[in-house]
């Protein structure tokens, strides 16, 4: 029977290669000390009963053999299996290809946990949730596996990406050499954000445009000053204009008015009832994104403020009237 000291050596394992100085530094911060020759030999002995095995090299490297199992030692429970099984669900495609697969073996067992607790609150919990999205379904675009792996290294080693890349209103591909700064998922499409050569303006790259990419072996520059998740609270992924921030005034329905009390606009939005619906006012970041979401309500809103924005909404519904105003638009009889 394995001693605790030789459980917390094969908790130190993985499938990569561990040299016996790195195991013996892992075991005293668990309060373990032990020699290297020491633990030299208790690794023969455990691999007489466990699947690790050794490059035979000297120093020795030890590691877990590839197709092995994960086993219990005691860490996966039934919390930390289901956490893997929606982590694999909803997580995979943010990850890089070598994390993947070094979660792979713990995926599996956590799978093989849950079938045996089926039944059970925790066993029964992935098939009682679902993600959804109410956006209009379409396709997904197919990203080069090549490209992908690039484009993940690239944001992980902080190196510069060289990439050729077909715009929508190109004809043909340009290369383009950058300096990743972070990638965003949005609803099943990649974009990578970055500077591109010596310009410090962030832009968007599709990773599904980018025809081919490399790492280059040259460090990118990065931004001190920059944050990912404050680019995408400023609005940078719903085209904004050079006007910013806006206070919108909208005549709603009252269906609308509930909706956006449960949903602000804003956080300084007002809502004041009215005779026939309601008036909302809220300060918000001039998008197109903000013109398409008025457009997509229809009736239920009309755009008292700014001018501007009224004028622009005016126009679309002009251009519209004058699209749908034809009575056969097939030309028929």
């Amino acid at each position: 029977m394995a001693t605790i000291t030789q459980w917390k050596i094969l908790k130190i394992l993985t499938k990569n290669k561990q040299g016996t100085q790195r195991i013996r530094e892992a075991l005293a911060q668990d309060g373990v000390d032990l020699t290297l020759r020491s633990i030299q030999r208790n690794l023969e002995s455990l691999s007489g009963f466990f699947p690790i095995t050794s490059d035979h090299l000297n120093p020795a490297g030890w590691r877990w053999a590839e197709q092995c199992e994960l086993l219990d030692l005691p860490t996966m429970d039934g919390g930390t299996a289901l956490t893997l099984k929606l982590s694999e669900q909803y997580l995979t495609e943010m990850l890089p290809k070598g994390c993947v697969s070094t979660l792979r073996p713990y995926v599996d067992r956590a799978h093989k946990l849950l079938d045996e607790i089926e039944g059970t609150r925790l066993g029964d919990w992935p098939k009682r949730i679902a993600r959804i999205s109410r956006q209009q379904s379409l396709s997904l675009p197919e990203v080069d596996g090549e490209v992908l792996d690039a484009v993940f290294q690239a944001v992980l080693e902080k190196k510069q990406l060289t990439i050729s890349y077909q715009r929508l209103q190109d004809e043909q591909p340009a290369d383009r050499e950058l300096h990743p700064l972070g990638l965003v998922f949005d609803s099943g499409v990649i974009y990578l954000v970055a500077t591109v050569w010596n310009y410090q303006d962030e832009r968007q790259f599709a990773l599904h445009r980018m025809v081919s990419a490399k790492v280059l072996d040259k460090k990118a520059t990065q931004k001190k000053a920059f944050c990912l998740q404050q680019y995408i609270a400023d609005n940078n992924f719903d085209f904004p204009s050079k006007s910013g921030p806006i206070r919108v005034k909208l005549q709603v329905s009252n269906w609308l008015a509930r909706h956006l009390e449960e949903r602000h606009l804003s956080e300084d939005q007002v809502i004041t009832e009215q005779e026939c619906g309601s008036l909302v006012e809220a300060t918000v970041t001039d998008t197109a994104q903000l013109k398409w979401w008025l457009l997509g309500h229809g009736t239920k809103v009309e755009v008292l403020g700014p001018p501007a924005l009224r004028e622009a909404i005016s126009k679309t519904i002009e251009e519209l009237h004058g699209i749908y105003s034809e009575t056969d638009p097939e030309g028929g009889d």
